[in-house]
């Protein structure tokens, strides 16, 4: 008989950390590939997904409804980070300015506006996929160890 693995409050906090940073990353390494190609790159949501779900699991989250909210949660804040940025980038480049000066010039009600002006209802759908896939990557039963 195994003993279940207790997971540490700290592992899990710092897993947390994690999936929080590798989403806002992805998110802005989504927007950096979306301006230098020109391509909206819709599909890059999965793949910060599946980025966010394996460090959740790598830290303790798997098969946990918790983990899988959180999973969820931050392939959101993903998609939503990478909008916003490139909604800034927009008017910065109709505007001339940096990224910066635009962000301080317009502010946070104008580039929410912008963000979900840019957005089309299959784009939020493959968000909500993204968002699904990675609740469920986590939420899968991690597998058990060999005995041999």
């Amino acid at each position: 008989m195994t003993v279940p693995k207790r997971r540490s409050t700290i592992g899990l906090w710092l897993g947390f950390a994690t999936a929080m940073m590798s989403a806002l990353a992805g998110g802005a390494v989504w927007c950096v590939l979306v301006l230098r190609t020109g391509h909206e790159l819709t599909w890059f949501a999965l793949v910060c997904a599946i980025v966010v779900a394996w460090a959740l699991r790598a830290n303790g989250f798997a098969g946990s409804r918790v983990g899988a909210a959180l999973a969820a949660l931050c392939t959101a804040l993903a998609c939503i980070y990478a909008q916003c940025l490139l909604a800034v980038g927009d008017v910065a480049q109709a505007m001339g300015f940096s990224l910066r000066e635009t962000l301080y010039r317009i502010g946070v009600d104008f580039v929410v506006a912008v963000a979900t002006g840019r957005i089309s209802p299959w784009q939020t759908a493959l968000y909500v996929v993204a968002m699904a896939l990675s609740a469920w990557l986590v939420l899968r039963q991690p597998k058990k160890a060999s005995t041999a």
